[in-house]
């Protein structure tokens, strides 16, 4: 339910699938308790080609519509909360080149993804993360150059991304919305640098790092838009992130009902299945009732998307409720499991480890209940 996928979407989607669980997903497993980062895997991907997936066909990639991009996304998921988060945040920093970008930046960025590349999105600070007012990493133009100074925090692929696109403000005098400018900085400047990996609860097979400017140097030609747009820039590429984040969510959700309904057949409680006892089935029933109606969110945010509607109060819908369908599936799916579920042996302790940035990253669900909320204000 949810997503509309031609034959050649549904061909790339298979053989997606057939990889994860031919090779991925004991891999990932692997990785995600010893911590190295599952370099194979990232490999056999990109050999897929993957990055193709999410990249418009005149720019070299496969040329999918958003509902099957969407699709894919969440089969890497449900294979890899992590893993898909590494390519939902390079379908991240593509927004804002996609929005106001040049051709070359646009070609500059498409060729690290299509290349099996990474991409990090630097916005948040110690200051600044869904208060974009707070930003204070600088940007100061001199001659036919800008120089970066500043520290962001939780750039995920900050390890090993290739180029990132950067918010700074270029006039420190002025507010916020008006002198917020993006731009774009190779991974290789000099005076970029790049904090240890954090070790995090959830979504291990990610790098996420902080990513440090001092007096970096980019051409104007690498600025995203004018100046000035960058506030604009971030609030619209966030706009469409939030989908992306749900749809990952959405994989963890499904992964976390599979992985339920074949233990409740499998184990015996009392002389019978658990699946014959109604209060495991009425559980089951609302894990998977909410993470259909999530889905269909998530399907109706990426056709106005894809048709040029507006979409803040959309994507905040579908983002928050598919980041708490996964964070409550992964809950009923420990529950459902009882002290294996506790347990490393088994996967769904994984699952609530990864469930829960969901409804964190790309704005907390209270972030996006505000906007709901005073959406619902200007409407009426």
């Amino acid at each position: 339910m949810g997503y509309q996928i031609t034959e050649f979407g549904q061909d790339i989607l298979d053989d997606v699938k057939r990889l994860c669980d031919r090779m991925l997903d004991d891999q990932l497993r692997d990785a995600d308790r010893s911590g190295e980062w599952p370099a194979e895997a990232y490999q056999a991907v990109s050999e897929m080609g993957i990055g193709a997936a999410f990249i418009k066909e005149e720019y070299g990639g496969a040329g999918l519509e958003l509902q099957e991009q969407a699709a894919v996304l969440e089969e890497l998921a449900a294979c890899d909360a992590g893993f898909a988060v590494s390519y939902m945040a390079n379908r991240l920093a593509q927004s804002p080149v996609e929005i106001a970008g040049s051709a070359f930046q646009k070609k500059l960025v498409y060729d690290v993804l299509l290349n099996g590349g990474f991409a990090g999105f630097c916005l948040t600070e110690d200051q600044a993360g869904s208060d974009l007012s707070g930003c204070r990493t600088r940007a100061v133009r001199q001659g036919d150059h800008y120089v970066l100074d500043g520290n962001k925090l939780f750039v995920t692929n900050g390890p090993n991304a290739e180029i990132f696109v950067v918010f700074a403000v270029t006039d420190p005098d002025g507010g916020t919305k008006e002198n917020l400018s993006a731009f774009l900085v190779p991974g290789d400047s000099e005076g970029l640098t790049r904090g240890a990996p954090e070790h995090k609860l959830g979504i291990r097979n990610s790098g996420t790092c902080e990513i440090s400017f001092n007096r970096v140097s980019v051409p104007v030609g690498y600025r995203i838009g004018e100046e000035g747009e960058g506030y604009s820039l971030a609030v619209r590429s966030l706009e469409r992130a939030r989908i992306w984040c749900g749809v990952t969510a959405l994989g963890v959700a499904r992964r976390a009902i599979s992985e339920s309904v074949t233990y409740a057949k499998e184990r015996r409680q009392f002389g019978k299945p658990l699946s014959e006892n109604e209060v495991i089935l009425f559980k089951l029933a609302d894990m998977e009732m909410k993470t259909e109606a999530a889905r269909l969110c998530c399907s109706a945010a990426l056709e106005r998307l894809e048709k040029g509607l507006a979409l803040t109060k959309e994507s905040a819908i579908a983002k928050c409720l598919a980041a708490d369908a996964a964070m409550e599936c992964a809950v009923e799916a420990v529950q459902i499991f009882g002290g294996y579920g506790y347990c490393e042996e088994y996967p769904v302790e994984k699952l609530l480890r990864d469930a829960k940035i969901f409804q964190i990253f790309e704005g907390t669900n209270e972030i996006q209940r505000l906007i709901v909320g005073r959406s619902l204000m200007r409407e009426r």
